[in-house]
């Protein structure tokens, strides 16, 4: 991501997702589905955006080790693990905050912002 967004943008993507939420209840089923996916993809892309300079930073300090991982070159290599963890726990709750376990979360609070 090339820059920080705002807390104003933040506010707004929030704002639209509640609002989306408010309104769902009122609505026939097959809108009231529409509408929900809606604000969990407006949800999804606000802790995309709040959270990208962190994950550009986590996925950063692991680099491109994937041929390197499947070579056995990484093998017991706990500095890496942790950094990969983190990164991979940070991805997950930016997808779904509710399916991290209290470890993952735990490995979360543990990342520097």
């Amino acid at each position: 991501m090339s820059g920080a967004v705002s807390e104003g943008a933040l506010a707004l993507l929030d704002g639209a997702a509640e609002v989306l939420r408010a309104t769902a209840p009122g609505l026939a089923p097959d809108a009231r589905y529409a509408t929900l996916l809606c604000a969990s993809a407006i949800a999804t892309a606000r802790r995309d955006a709040a959270t990208a300079a962190r994950s550009e930073g986590l996925g950063a300090a692991v680099g491109d080790v994937r041929d390197a991982i499947r070579a056995g070159a990484h093998d017991g290599d706990a500095d890496l693990h942790a950094r990969l963890l983190a990164w991979a726990a940070l991805r997950a709750w930016v997808a779904d905050p509710d399916a991290l376990t209290p470890w993952e979360r735990a490995v979360l609070d543990d990342v520097a912002e």
